[in-house]
């Protein structure tokens, strides 16, 4: 999906504090197409999930699912 070296546009962004944990939530595009980044940041460390616009659907359904329906 990613290039290395691959500029991506941010087209929406939210950040969220959730425990000791900061989540970023973005929106982006590349010449690749668009994808949902969700970024942790936790203890200094970072961790990244990319997730392509073409599974999007999947993953907020794969969501729904494991939270018993109540997302």
């Amino acid at each position: 999906m990613r290039k290395e070296g691959a500029k991506s546009k941010v087209l929406s962004s939210d950040k969220l504090h959730i425990e000791n944990k900061t989540l970023f939530v973005d929106l982006k595009e590349n010449e690749g197409g668009r994808f949902l980044q969700i970024a942790e940041l936790s203890n200094d460390r970072r961790s990244t999930v990319v997730i392509p616009m073409s599974g999007l659907a999947m993953f907020i359904e794969a969501l729904q699912k494991i939270s018993g329906g109540n997302f």
